[in-house]
């Protein structure tokens, strides 16, 4: 994925983050030179503040199956100015403070079998109560692998 930077376009903006997914997210920002840098977990239905600029990109990923989560349609988000954000909400009145802009993080369109799994993923804590469980290996393999994908986030969150 190839981020395109503009520094002439480099304003300020003021994001909140919503995540509107029953799962657990991890916000990642794009660094310009393509490198992803976790900026927080965001737990189901809560928000996180973040000021950014214009020029930078966001993603995010479910912690468990690393699945990518959508804005607007979209996997790739890149703030608008908050100055822009006052323009296009036709203010009639000046402000002193920058506004912050609501962006919605929701989970795409996905099939049963990831369904499911994030499910199970979600209910079990354990690579033995995934053990347990008589479905194919292959899926049990994919749980576990999740469960790791959770703790990893957890992380290298905190140890960054």
């Amino acid at each position: 994925m190839a981020v395109e930077v503009n520094f002439i376009d480099r304003r300020q903006a003021f994001i909140r983050f919503k995540n509107n997914t029953c799962y657990s997210i991890e916000i990642i920002w794009i660094t310009f030179d393509n490198k992803e840098n976790t900026y927080g977990i965001l737990a189901p239905n809560k928000f996180l503040d973040v000021n950014t600029y214009s020029t930078h990109s966001w993603i995010f990923r479910e912690c468990m199956s690393k699945l990518q989560m959508v804005v607007g349609g979209k996997e790739v988000f890149s703030a608008r100015a908050w100055i822009t954000e006052y323009k296009r909400l036709g203010f009639k009145h000046p402000i002193e403070i920058p506004l912050r802009t609501m962006i919605i993080i929701q989970m795409p369109a996905l099939d049963l079998r990831q369904l499911c799994l994030l499910k199970l993923a979600n209910d079990l804590k354990t690579k033995d109560d995934i053990m347990t469980l008589e479905i194919p290996r292959i899926l049990q393999k994919e749980l576990i692998q999740m469960i790791l994908n959770k703790a990893e986030s957890k992380f290298k969150l905190t140890n960054s």
